[in-house]
């Protein structure tokens, strides 16, 4: 018996698609040759997904027929047709509504339009460009750099920095020398001759050079308190006080010239009276105390012009009996006019004031000067210039208007809001007065003193609003958040009520 291998059914065919749109009045599948509308397409659309998903039964195709019929007419009855309506015709409007729009739609609409460019309109010129003349030959090019020193990187960093000629002293960034002054500690230094090199040899201008000593004197040499105050201060010389790290004004000074004089510079130790630590000023009208030799500073020739520095002071100041280091570079940038207000040099020439400036001065015109007020050392750190503060006495009349003046180191400095925080003057009875911009380029306040109110006036700013910092707070903002929101000052300085 021969085996046969079982008769397969044929599957059913897919179902049939529908290309045109079915007469709904002829139910026996009269093909029409108009195009099927949207409503047909959206049927077609439905039934062709029929074959496509695996997941559908298979229909027949008398089924599948009556469901395209069907859907049809579900489609086209849902479509309304919106009847179209006659055209509405514009309103003109009349003179008085278009003057009542005001004389600028006047203008429009009585302004000519321009005339419709037709094909005997003139063409614009097309532009010559001009081309440069070609070289006769080509050009040689530059000669590729030696590999550069660690001072030639230096140089070619600051190609972009404003030179000393460039911006007055007070305003020079010297950044960029502070922080190569504070790259060679002291006990890396193997000698006073290489440290100068290494100190001042990238720099170009004196100026520069002498900034970087002078910065180095501050991160490397302590004032020494022990020696000051117990009496005991023997004379130093620049090795001792390199090694040692500790000196008084004096040693300050002397190894600011070796180190001068190792770069060769010119600088020289000038000796005379301080108004520095434990200064009282005397009575205005009582006879001038005798001179009293207390300081020592330096005066270098920077960039042909001799100025005054004063290292000792400008790294660091005392309080009580503690040495607290603190950079304060307005002893290196002041005029030697507002250098001389607290130094009176043992030779009255070494001064170094023109004649422009006041010349000089003599003894009594230095020490019979009312003392000045208490000046805190965020004043220095924002750059603002003790010898323009008003008042300029330590104190003030109760029952009187005081004005308050404070202006910037150099008037070049910003004075813009985003730049600075809010100054105020604080009152014995808890008034505060913000400081406001005066035409003079600074900042100023009238405060009423109160009679007998004694106590003292501060100036202070607003350093911290809600922890956040408050530069760029400004005059309004501090009075929307004064007694709202926490804040945090630092004081500027400090007058006596009388």
């Amino acid at each position: 018996m021969t085996l046969r291998p079982p008769t397969r059914k044929p599957p059913p065919p897919p179902p049939r698609r529908v290309t045109n749109r079915l007469s709904n009045s002829d139910k026996g599948c009269e093909i029409q040759d108009k195009p099927l509308g949207i409503a047909g397409r959206i049927a077609n659309l439905r039934l062709n997904q029929v074959g496509l998903n695996p997941t559908r039964r298979e229909t027949k195709a008398s089924e599948s027929k009556t469901s395209a019929e069907e859907l049809v007419v579900q489609v086209e009855e849902a479509i309304v047709e919106e009847p179209v309506g006659p055209f509405i015709r514009a309103h003109k409007p009349t003179w008085e509504e278009i003057e009542s729009r005001g004389p600028a739609f006047v203008r429009a609409i009585c302004r000519k339009a321009p005339p419709i460019p037709g094909k005997d309109s003139p063409t614009p010129p097309v532009p010559v460009r001009r081309l440069p003349p070609m070289s006769t030959r080509l050009p040689t090019p530059p000669p590729e750099p030696e590999p550069g020193t660690y001072h030639d990187v230096v140089h070619d960093e600051l190609e972009g920095v404003d030179r000393m000629h460039d911006s007055c002293i007070k305003c020079h960034d010297f950044s960029f020398i502070d922080d190569h002054a504070a790259q060679f500690p002291r006990h890396t230094v193997t000698s006073l001759e290489q440290l100068a090199c290494d100190l001042t040899s990238p720099w170009q201008s004196e100026t520069e050079k002498f900034r970087a000593i002078f910065t180095w004197l501050h991160h490397n040499v302590a004032y020494d308190t022990q020696a000051f105050f117990s009496g005991n201060v023997r004379a130093a010389t620049p090795k001792s006080t390199f090694q040692s790290g500790l000196a008084v004004c004096d040693g300050y000074a002397g190894l600011f010239v070796t180190l001068a004089e190792y770069a060769g510079l010119q600088a020289l130790k000038v000796s005379g009276h301080g108004k520095g630590f434990g200064y009282v000023a005397p009575d205005v009208n009582a006879p001038a105390p005798q001179f009293e030799m207390n300081h020592a500073w330096n005066c270098a020739l920077m960039d042909g012009e001799w100025r005054l520095v004063d290292s000792c002071w400008g790294a660091g100041a005392l309080d009580g009996l503690s040495y607290h280091p603190r950079f304060t570079p307005s002893w290196f940038t002041s005029t030697n006019a507002e250098f001389g207000k607290r130094h009176y040099p043992e030779d009255p020439g070494y001064q170094l004031v023109s004649e422009g400036e006041g010349g000089v001065i003599s003894w009594e015109d230095y020490i019979l000067v009312p003392e000045p007020p208490v000046i805190f050392g965020d004043f220095h750190e924002h750059s603002f210039s003790p010898h323009f503060l008003q008042p300029d006495v330590k104190s003030v009349q109760g029952g009187t208007t005081v004005s308050f003046h404070l202006f910037k180191l150099c008037e070049h400095m910003s004075t813009a809001q985003a730049d600075n925080y809010v100054y105020f003057v604080n009152t014995p009875d808890d008034n505060r007065m913000p400081l406001t911009l005066n035409d003079a380029g600074g900042w100023s306040a009238n405060v009423f003193i109160p009679r007998g109110a004694g106590g003292e006036v501060s100036i202070f700013y607003v350093k911290e609003v809600n922890g956040q910092d408050a530069r760029g707070l400004g005059v309004q903002g501090f009075k929307a958040v004064m007694g709202k929101k926490a804040m945090s000052f630092g004081g500027l300085c400090r007058w006596i009520v009388a």
